[in-house]
C-alpha cells in the first residue's frame, strides 16, 4: 500500500509463490526448483506465501483503484483504472477441475501437499474473480504448468516428462513454459486491456 501511494502505476503483479512448504516434508527440495534457491521455514506456508500475501497484494491495489477513481470523478488520479490489471501467476493443475481425468488425478493420486498447494492458489483465483465482478480489477492469471530455463539442465528431465505426457493427449498435462515466454506474455497483458481470465500455455505463447 505504502508503495502504491507513490502513483502512476500501470498494474501490479504478483509471482511470490513456493512449490514445496515445510508442512510437506519437502522442503530441502525447493532450491532447486526454487529460482532464488530458497528454503522454507516453518512458517513459509502456501496459504502465507501465496494466498495471504497476494490477498494482502489485491486489497491494497483495490484500495488504490478506489482512491484513483474518487480522484478522476473530481478531475484528477491516474487513468484507466477501471481496467487495472492485476496478474497473477497461478498454476496448470489448479484448472484439473475442468478438464477430462483432472478431478481424479487430483483426488486419487495428488499428493496432500500439492492438494494444499492447489488450494491457495484457488483461493486467489477466486478473489480476483470476485474483485473483476466490483469491476475494480482486470485479473489476468497465467496458469502455467513446469516453468524451465534452458540454463538449468536440472530441470531438463520433469520438463521432457511433461511435454512427452502433454504430446500424447494427456488433457491434464500441460505443455511447460519458458520462464522468458511466462515474463513476456505477463508483460504485454499489462498493456492489452482485451487480456482477461485465465492463461493456458497457448494463450501465453501467442502473447
Amino acid at each position: 500500500a505504502t508503495i502504491l501511494a507513490e502513483g502512476e502505476f500501470v498494474g501490479v503483479i504478483h509471482c511470490i509463490g513456493l512449490l514445496f512448504d515445510d508442512a510437506s516434508g519437502l522442503g530441502a527440495m525447493n532450491r532447486f526448483v526454487s529460482g532464488s534457491g530458497s528454503l522454507p521455514d516453518a512458517n513459509s506456508t502456501y496459504d502465507s506465501i501465496t494466498r495471504l500475501s497476494a490477498f494482502n497484494a489485491i486489497e491494497a491495489t483495490a484500495d488504490y483503484v478506489k482512491q484513483q477513481q474518487t480522484q478522476q470523478q473530481a478531475g484528477d488520479g491516474d487513468k484507466n483504472t477501471s481496467t487495472f490489471p492485476f496478474v497473477f501467476t497461478s498454476a496448470a493443475e489448479a484448472g484439473w477441475p475442468d478438464v477430462p481425468g483432472g478431478p481424479q488425478v487430483e483426488q486419487f493420486l495428488a499428493p496432500e501437499w500439492l492438494r494444499r498447494y492447489l488450494q491457495a492458489k484457488r483461493a486467489v483465483e477466486a478473489k480476483l474473480m470476485e474483485m473483476q465482478e466490483q469491476s475494480l480489477l482486470r485479473p489476468v492469471i497465467p496458469r502455467p504448468s513446469l516453468i524451465y530455463s534452458l540454463d538449468r539442465p536440472a530441470s531438463y528431465l520433469p520438463v521432457g516428462a511433461f511435454f512427452v505426457g502433454n504430446q500424447v493427449g494427456l488433457p491434464f498435462v500441460d505443455r511447460p513454459v519458458t520462464v522468458q515466454s511466462l515474463a513476456t506474455a505477463i508483460v504485454r497483458s499489462i498493456s492489452q486491456p482485451s487480456v482477461s481470465g485465465v492463461l493456458r500455455y497457448p494463450q501465453i505463447d501467442e502473447l
